[in-house]
Order: structure tokens, then sequence, then C-alpha cells
């Protein structure tokens, strides 16, 4: 028996009357409970429904006993689903649709009959009781859409058989471990649905999340569900296995090889859960405000971050910019050192043939010859390394460039990069100064070099040119794949 309206005034004798009319249209289904008639309690006067006994009671009592494997579990949902394509077939939506609703009845040893009960149940309601933007049921099973305060649809009842099929995998309640409170709303809402059960099959999963899509038109409609289900059941009795489908084959056995038991389920209930139909403490005018002010925020924070995103793209061109000319003045700087080299080794080479030109004269005359000649190229000598060494100026002034910018923009991540593939906390400007190398010939100080102390100096110039070209190229391939990432 079932408690179904209030007292026997006119207004609920007409719901009771629309209610049974509805029953009829779908009486003969055999997974719908049948109902007896009415009676009238006489003391409240309210109105009682007669229903067909189940020896089991709601499924949220005997979840664990009927799923016991894989095949037990698709042979009850296959008659849920029956049932309530029988509904939908007629046109008609169950508007209430829980496990509370669906009653087992037990004939034998794993043998179960599933029916679905209190069919428009919240239909009788909403005529009766309910106003405007009020929400009735068990929040879990209730899709987002209705939350909203759409009208019940039959996509409406195909979400909650999606938390139905939930319930088989995991074997708990559904949201048991939070309280069923406006926070939950809005998490459904905004996408939220319960964690998918590990060694679920993954065609259960891709049917399971179908059918509780954020779009109820994108969720199939129960005769599709209802196919899909039989066939995994029936279909290896209908056919050979060689005429069923690779897809539909591969589906079978992930049932077949599915181990039930599984782990890190949370089975204690959130004080606040609830899974009996009731009136929830919030409207769907409500949850809209709330909703609408959240999507403003997320505009807003978007605007932001984008606006954020725009001056850090801003921000990172500069310090790419000013990279680029920092390489572009070194490659330049060691182009000269090349050029300083070669002009070098001329001035050693022709102090050596004119020296070894005049060693045939003899006596102090032939020395005047020589000293004059080395006087002569080693000032040319020192010229060339001055005249090179003031490209260290355009150096160190954009290395100095470079550093400021990369510190001003510290907090960018490429920034950091930068600053470490290019080692500008430890850079060194005097592996790039050309006049050290002449160790007997500092600026100001007149000594005179031979042919073999050029040829030293210009030895080690073209080892430190080769070494800071290595650095160089590997900088700016570094640099090329930070670019591209």
């Amino acid at each position: 028996m079932k408690k179904i309206g209030g007292n026997g005034n006119n207004n609920n004798n007409n719901n009771n009357l629309i209610f049974m009319n509805l029953w009829k249209i779908i009486e003969n289904s055999y997974k719908i409970i049948r109902i007896y008639g009415f009676t009238k309690d006489p003391d409240t006067l309210n109105y009682v429904l007669l229903m067909e006994y189940t020896n089991k009671g709601s499924l949220k009592r005997c979840l664990t006993e009927i799923t016991k494997n894989w095949e037990q579990k698709l042979f009850c949902l296959y008659q849920i689903i029956r049932g309530l394509n029988d509904i939908h077939k007629k046109d008609l939506i169950h508007y209430n649709f829980h496990n509370g609703n669906i009653l087992c009845n037990k004939y034998g040893e794993n043998i179960y009959g599933i029916f679905i009960s209190d069919y428009l149940g919240l239909y009788q309601l909403a005529k009766s009781f309910l106003k405007e933007n009020n929400i009735y049921g068990v929040l879990p099973f209730i899709a987002p859409e209705i939350l909203r305060g759409q009208p019940y649809t039959q996509a409406s009842d195909i979400y909650s058989f999606s938390i139905i099929m939930w319930e088989f995998a995991s074997e708990i309640l559904p949201f048991n471990d939070k309280a069923h409170d406006l926070q939950l709303a809005l998490s459904i809402c905004k996408g939220e649905r319960p964690e998918i059960i590990e060694n679920t099959p993954q065609c259960y999963i891709d049917l399971m999340k179908k059918c509780w899509d954020e779009n109820p038109l994108k969720r199939p409609s129960s005769k599709e569900v209802l196919n899909i289900i039989k066939n995994w059941i029936f279909l290896p009795y209908n056919k050979e296995i060689e005429d069923i489908n690779e897809e539909l084959k591969s589906n079978i056995m992930e049932f077949i090889n599915a181990p039930i038991k599984h782990n890190n389920l949370i089975v204690k209930s959130h004080p606040k859960a609830c899974y009996t139909s009731h009136l929830l403490d919030f409207t769907s005018e409500e949850l809209n405000g709330i909703l609408e002010g959240l999507q403003g925020y997320l505009k807003l924070k978007q605007k932001y971050q984008s606006s954020q995103n725009e001056l850090q793209n801003i921000q990172m061109e500069l310090v790419l910019n000013q990279t680029n000319d920092f390489l572009k003045v070194k490659d330049n700087f060691l182009t000269l050192r090349e050029e300083a080299i070669e002009k070098l080794q001329n001035c050693c080479n022709h102090l050596e043939s004119s020296i070894n030109k005049e060693r045939n004269t003899i006596g102090s005359v032939g020395d005047m010859k020589i000293s004059k000649l080395t006087d002569k190229y080693t000032k040319e000598f020192q010229n060339i390394l001055v005249k090179y060494n003031d490209g260290l100026l355009e150096l160190n002034k954009n290395y100095y460039s470079l550093k400021k910018i990369v510190q001003k923009n510290k907090e960018l991540e490429n920034s950091l990069i930068i600053e470490n593939i290019l080692k500008l906390n430890s850079f060194n400007l005097d592996n790039y100064k050309i006049f050290k190398f002449a160790t007997n010939s500092q600026e100001g100080i007149k000594i005179q070099l031979n042919s073999n102390m050029m040829a030293e100096d210009i030895n080690s110039l073209r080892k430190n040119l080769n070494e800071l070209k290595l650095e160089l190229d590997q900088e700016k391939k570094e640099l090329k794949n930070l670019a591209t990432v």
C-alpha cells in the first residue's frame, strides 16, 4: 500500500482519476508493478494505492543481493529498461525514476523479477501540491535540466537510468559521500557525475556516459538502450559466435572477463544524503540565479585571463626580440673577430717575410732595419686589436638590456629558461675581449712583438673563437626548440 494524495476534496479526486486513467494505458506491461485500486484511510481521508506485493522491497534494499555477477546485473538492468521503454512507447514519462521506485521479487535461487513502481507519482503531486520552481524527487537521480526548471522529458528518465546503471556497477548508492543539498545540485548542473568504478567494462561506461550526457538531446532513447543491453545478454545464445560482429563480440567478452570486486569505495553515507522522494529545500529559480552568477564570474575570469595571456604574450615577445638582438650582436661580433684574426695573421706573415729579406744585411744597418720593421708591424698588430676590441661596447650594451628585461619579466617561465640557456648570471665579457690575448703588447706599453709572439696570440684567439661559436650554435639550437614548444 502507498499513500498517494491528500484528503478527498474534488481536486484530489480529479487528480486520482487522471492518475488511474494513465495507469490503464500501461497496465499490461510485464515490467510495471500491478495496481489493484484505491482505498481511503477513514482517519486521515488520504487515498492509499493498493499495489502488487514484492518480497524484496526496493532496489536500494536488495542491490548487493541481485548484483553478484555481470550476467545478473545486466539481466536486472534489462528488466528495468524494458519497463521504462513500455512507458515511453506510450509517449509517457515516469517523472520520478530512482532506486526506491524499482521493486524486486525473488522467485527462486538467483531468480529475480524487477518492476517499476510509483509511475506518475510526481505527476500527481505536481498537479496538486508543487509550486512553480519547486523540485521534488531524489537529488542524485534528477537530471540537470530538471534541476534548472526545464520540463520533464523521456530523456530525463534516461538520465535517471544512467545513475541506476552506476549503482549496479558500484553496488553502492550514488553520491553517498556528499550532502544532498544545493551544492551537490550545482555540481551536477556543472557536469559532476558519480566516479567511474574500476573494472567496469568500457562498453558499459560508454553507454552510461551517453545516458547522463549534459545535453538531453544527445542521450539515447529507451529503445536504443534496451536493444544494446538485450544484445549483450541474448545475442550469444541466439547466434553462432562467428556471426556476431567484432565490436559486439568484444563487448560481450568484456563482461565475461570483468572482475566483480572493486576497491576504494566509500560505503558509509553522509548524514545529509537522502534517498527518499522529498521536496528539495531550494528552488530551480535559486539554483539558476547562482549558476548565472557563476557563469558571469567565469566570463569575467576568462576575460581577465585572456587579457593576462595577451599581456604575457606581449612581454614574452619583448623578451624574445631582445634575445634575438643579443644573439645577432654576438654573432656579428664573432664575425668581426674572425676578420680581425685574418688581419692579425696577415700582419704576422708580413713581419716574418720582411725580416727574412733583411737577414742578409750585415751589421748594425740590418739590425736597425729589422727593429724598424718590428716596430711597424707591432703597431699595426696593436691597432687591429684596439679597433676590433671596440665592438665589445655594443655586445655589453645588449647584454645588460637583455638582463634587465629578463629580470623584469622573471615571472614568465620562458624568461627563466632563456636566462639559463644564455647563462646570463654567469656571462663573462672577458671571454670576448680580443685585446687581452696580446699579453706582451698591452695598450700604451711599447714592447716589440716578434712573429712567434704574434702567432701565439693568434692561436689563442682562434681557439677562443671556436669555443664561442660552438656556444652560440648551442644557444641558438636550444632557443629554437623553446620557440617550437
